[in-house]
């Protein structure tokens, strides 16, 4: 980290816990805050930022560091990316090595907790009996189960890198992925990708720093 990077990443982690401490309403309701859990990506600056916010949540599960999150170049960005290739800012085996990991990183964290695919081919299934139908082996939890009261609301903490933030909240608000670049995002700010059952994404906050004094805002 930069001189000023652990002072950051120690306001960061007291913004999340103050969170934490409260409760959030709004339209739809009272929402109490609760951590499931903190993953950091295995690069040095980001593992030394997740250690700091850390500290601040004492009682927050810390994951092993995933090399699936290190920074990277998830897709060749558009209108930027033919000049990049031919000014040799990105080379294509480059590409081809980060973007299959940032993306299996977002089907890792970025979902809804119920795969509606086999939902889908269950009822498909069910609506094709006949003689010959075999039903699938019981489960302990039903396809289509809903999520308990207990696991209704789910926040987790992941400290990555601006790539693939930007890459993530593209693809979770199924826009182009080659547009990832037009967004900007200042270190340590706070982007809230908002998930429902159903599937359904929203953008709670992108980048936000609004935890940082002005003279603190830094951007690389």
């Amino acid at each position: 980290l930069t001189e000023l990077g652990p002072r950051q990443a120690m306001l960061t982690g007291k913004r999340l816990a103050a969170q934490a401490a409260g409760l959030k309403k709004d339209r739809y309701g009272e929402v109490k805050i609760k951590y499931s859990m903190l993953v950091s990506s295995n690069v040095l600056r980001a593992q030394q930022t997740a250690a700091i916010i850390a500290r601040e949540l004492p009682s927050v599960p810390r994951q092993p560091d995933d090399p699936l999150l290190a920074e990277g170049w998830p897709v060749l960005p558009w209108p930027q990316g033919p000049g990049f290739l031919k000014e040799g800012k990105v080379l294509p085996a480059t590409l081809l090595e980060d973007a299959p990991r940032i993306e299996a990183a977002f089907r890792r964290y970025i979902r809804r907790d119920i795969d509606h695919k086999r939902v889908s081919l269950k009822e498909k299934a069910l609506a094709q009996l006949s003689d010959g139908f075999v039903p699938d082996a019981p489960s302990s939890t039903p396809l289509d189960a809903s999520p308990s009261k207990e696991e209704e609301h789910e926040f987790m903490i992941i400290v990555c890198h601006m790539n693939v933030i930007r890459y993530f909240v593209a693809r979770a608000l199924q826009i182009p992925p080659e547009t990832w670049l037009r967004m900007r995002g200042n270190n340590c700010g706070l982007t809230e990708i908002i998930i429902k059952p159903n599937g359904q994404v929203s953008l709670g906050t992108f980048a936000d720093v609004g935890h940082l004094a002005i003279e603190q805002v830094t951007f690389h």
